[in-house]
């Protein structure tokens, strides 16, 4: 029995280790994709005609999330690779050992500020009934050096490719703590994903 436990183990292992957007797009299912908005900024979120304050908050809890789970390098050099010249920062002080470094936040993902007001009433009825699972939170968003048009969570799922209202599946962006991760994650796959895939209304999966 234990022998059993172990394989499975190593098996979710490795798949852990698949680019997120391939886990995506196997594991989509039927889920119903929801609306959120996509922004650079606060005031270009309030340019939609969303309430300013409630655009500051979805940025505030972005940026908040943002050195939590924004992908962590070993040294700069290896972030630039993925993200861009001038286009990473030291990460926050976590280990004892050395400095890391992580992408800057590109854009945010405001997904809560629709779910307190602006959902249609099935989609809300449908988010009390999923306890919560139709919910989108609000999070920052990255563009990788090879992919500059593309939105994407710090899990490397591509949620738009400009500003304003996108569809998304609640499951494909739920943020997770950031992992030590290494050159090619959302660099050098970027385009072999883009040519490989249609192009697509509903982002997520």
């Amino acid at each position: 029995m234990q022998k059993k436990v172990f394989k499975r183990s190593r098996k979710a292992a490795l798949i852990f280790m698949v680019p997120a957007a391939t886990l995506v797009l196997q594991g989509c299912g039927s889920e119903q994709a929801v609306e959120a908005q996509v922004f650079n900024t606060p005031d270009e979120c309030a340019a939609f005609y969303n309430p300013p304050a409630q655009c500051q908050a979805a940025f505030a809890e972005a940026q908040a999330l943002h050195p939590q789970v924004a992908p962590k390098y070993a040294n700069k050099q290896e972030c630039e690779a993925d993200f861009g010249a001038g286009r990473c920062e030291t990460a926050p002080e976590q280990h004892a050992q050395g400095s890391f470094f992580m992408p800057m936040m590109m854009g945010f993902l405001a997904g809560q500020m629709l779910n307190r007001g602006g959902m249609a009433p099935q989609q809300q009825q449908s988010a009390a009934a999923a306890g919560g699972r139709n919910t989108v939170p609000n999070q920052p968003l990255y563009k990788a050096r090879d992919d500059q048009s593309t939105f994407r969570t710090a899990g490397n799922t591509p949620v738009a490719s400009q500003p304003g209202p996108t569809q998304v599946r609640p499951s494909a962006v739920q943020p997770k703590p950031a992992t030590l991760a290494r050159r090619g994650g959302f660099g050098a796959q970027a385009q072999q994903r883009a040519a490989a895939a249609p192009r697509q209304t509903t982002y997520g999966g």
